[in-house]
């Protein structure tokens, strides 16, 4: 757990080299600080400094130590930010980043029910992409209503409510 994805290069951004970026949480503070990240790009990794950081509502600009075209700058396009866990968003009470979630098991009634393999945005609320263990694959509402607890420690969600598994 000691890295997380905090963004996806988008597009490139004026003649100097400089990325868009798009945040994973929505929030775009905690790219202000960034001095190093991780590229994850094609299955493979690449450390790369960061220059300078511009955030403004939702969007992040981010001008990376070497890249200084557009055309250097779109080969960038598609790859996921890394950084170490400090780095990330701060979290509020009960908030949750996605792949710490997807590490853990669904349970139903203390039984064990399937694997968190995702997260959708569905409206209103995201869903839990569970692949239940008899192989099907259902959409659960992260919500109070049908989540009974998350215990990160031991990688465990509380479903409260069956009939979401069929």
């Amino acid at each position: 757990m000691g890295v997380l994805a905090i963004g996806i290069v988008t597009v490139p951004f004026g003649v100097a080299g400089w990325c868009k970026v798009k945040s994973f949480s929505g929030e775009t503070g905690h790219f202000l600080g960034l001095k190093e990240v991780c590229i994850r790009f094609g299955g493979s990794d690449r450390n790369l400094a960061v220059e300078e950081v511009k955030a403004s509502g939702s969007l992040v600009l981010v001008k990376f130590a070497g890249i200084n075209t557009p055309e250097e700058a779109r080969k960038l396009s598609g790859a996921e930010l890394l950084v170490e866990r400090a780095f990330g968003q701060k979290l509020e009470h009960g908030e949750y980043y996605i792949n710490d979630l997807c590490m853990c098991a669904l349970f139903c009634h203390n039984e064990r029910v399937g694997q968190v393999t995702g997260m959708i945005e569905g409206g209103p609320a995201l869903l839990l992409e569970v692949r239940k263990d008899d192989g099907t694959t259902v959409l659960i509402p992260f919500i109070g209503k049908f989540i009974g607890g998350v215990d990160l420690p031991n990688l465990r969600i509380e479903l409260t409510e069956d009939f979401l598994l069929s």
